[in-house]
């Protein structure tokens, strides 16, 4: 069993079926970047989610366009083309999913809320400080939050060896 992990862009919509014993499964493709410069390729998964995980909610969000982290079981999946000719399909069994991204530049549509996210409320538990320019405006006076430090001495240097007859040694061996 190989495992992998990847970022990836959802290539195809989420498509959730049933198999003979009624798991839930849900099929869609991901595009990740292989290599750089002149060798770059894009490597195509055939990504599936199975159990409770394809019937949740999360499912709405796996469309195209939508960046995610996953990882799973890596294997192969030997198919017939329509010319008659053998395909090989790399599949990942996900154990594992994130959504770690907003839809693309031209991936169109909305985004989901994950990544971009401008003047909303802090998520994960933490506050993000606003950048210099709105503080500036909101404090006009200089006073308080946000305000320049007064009269901070310059940093002083204690401690620090005094290399100025560093070339000056004796070259003889002490033993």
């Amino acid at each position: 069993m190989g495992v992998y992990a990847t970022v990836a862009r959802i290539g195809r919509n989420a498509e959730v079926r049933k198999t003979g014993n009624g798991t839930s499964v849900a099929g869609f493709a991901a595009a990740v970047d292989v290599g750089f410069g002149e060798h770059k390729q894009t490597l195509w998964l055939d990504c599936s989610l199975w159990g409770k995980r394809a019937e949740g909610g999360l499912i709405q969000y796996l469309v195209k366009g939508q960046q995610v982290f996953v990882s799973g079981e890596i294997g192969t999946r030997q198919f017939n083309k329509g010319d008659g000719s053998q395909g090989f399909a790399v599949t990942l069994k996900i154990a594992e999913i994130d959504l770690v991204g907003g839809k693309g530049q031209n991936g169109g549509g909305q985004s989901q809320g994950y990544g971009n996210q401008q003047n909303q409320a802090p998520q994960g538990g933490y506050q993000q400080q606003p950048p210099q320019n709105q503080r500036a405006q909101q404090h006009p006076d200089n006073t308080g939050y946000g305000a320049p430090p007064q009269n901070q001495q310059p940093p002083q240097n204690y401690g620090a060896p005094d290399y100025s007859n560093f070339d000056d040694f004796d070259d003889e061996i002490p033993f």
